[in-house]
């Protein structure tokens, strides 16, 4: 399948995949009863970092698009690929970007009165979906470059299978994002309907009675970039070792070292998740991890003339 056909397919499955959340999980989580959250001095750095990721990824991505216009054969299929997942990756930090902006404007996560008030917990999912997707380009992008032919359709499996999986966990109101999950007192007898199971038979004092899918799907998300990362870093490790050239193996690990950072970033996501809580202090540790990327990747690949200066001294 060409690389616009590739594009086509997750452009569509986007598309479907925001229009379940709109017209079934959000009003699902709302008539579960979730409670908005207001702004505080994290969420402000969060629209900031995720600002400053949102341009620095959308440079990155336009500087790849303009390196594979030249190009032909393998070596242009090669940045395709590359600039696929970036571009995906920029969608993800942009919706984000955007997610916060209304946040910060309306003082708080979400107001079920309007549609605009569901922008935020819309825009988590929808930067999960891209940033599941990225990686399956990132796979295509690094077996190309090494093996000089597409990845088998086990290894593409190896990345698919848990994103379907975390697109269908994804749609599940009960992740609650954009909101906390309803908790239920002893005081509170009007129990709401628990749309995809049965309430907590150990009925207590302020028991949740909705689970949160959060630290699942977050950690599905890690996952599907878990298994892509690391067989990216298999294949670059091989072409290294195979690399004559000095100048281009020091710039290939330095893609190594980005996609690592990356990895880097997943881990605090899903450890943020597992803690609870808007931003948790590991979502900032892990935006500086996706800085290092970003700037790693660059370095790796636009290589501008200082960074090769100093790679030749």
């Amino acid at each position: 399948m060409e690389v616009k056909s590739y594009l086509a397919f997750f452009t569509i499955l986007s598309l479907v995949f925001m229009a379940v959340y709109a017209a079934y999980t959000i009003p699902a989580q709302t008539s579960l009863g979730g409670v908005p959250y207001f702004v505080n001095t994290r969420v402000w750095a969060s629209l900031f970092a995720y600002g400053a990721m949102t341009v620095a990824a959308a440079i990155l991505t336009l500087l790849a698009y303009r390196a594979s216009r030249p190009l032909i054969g393998v070596g242009r299929r090669v940045m395709d690929y590359f600039t696929l997942a970036f571009a995906f990756y920029t969608l993800s930090v942009t919706t984000m970007t955007t997610g916060l902006s209304f946040f910060v404007v309306f003082g708080v996560s979400f107001n079920p009165t309007t549609w605009y008030g569901f922008i935020y917990p819309c825009c988590l999912p929808v930067a999960m979906m891209f940033s599941g997707i990225a990686p399956y380009f990132m796979l295509k992008f690094s077996h190309l470059m090494s093996e000089q032919e597409e990845p088998s359709a086990k290894r593409e499996a190896s990345v698919l299978v848990p994103l379907a999986a975390l697109l269908t966990l994804l749609t599940s109101p009960q992740n609650w994002f954009g909101c906390y999950a309803p908790r239920l007192s002893l005081l509170d007898m009007q129990l709401k309907p628990y749309l995809l199971g049965t309430l907590d038979p150990f009925f207590n004092l302020g028991v949740d009675i909705y689970p949160d899918l959060r630290p699942f799907s977050n950690g599905l998300l890690l996952v599907v970039n878990f298994i892509a990362i690391v067989q990216i870093l298999v294949f670059l490790r091989y072409r290294i070792r195979r690399e004559a050239e000095p100048l281009r193996a020091a710039r290939l690990k330095t893609v190594s070292y980005g996609f690592m950072m990356i990895l880097g970033f997943f881990v605090c996501y899903t450890l943020d998740a597992v803690i609870g809580g808007p931003y948790s202090v590991l979502m900032f540790i892990g935006f500086v991890f996706i800085l290092l990327a970003l700037i790693l990747m660059y370095l790796g690949t636009v290589t501008p003339k200082w960074y090769i200066s100093r790679l030749q001294k």
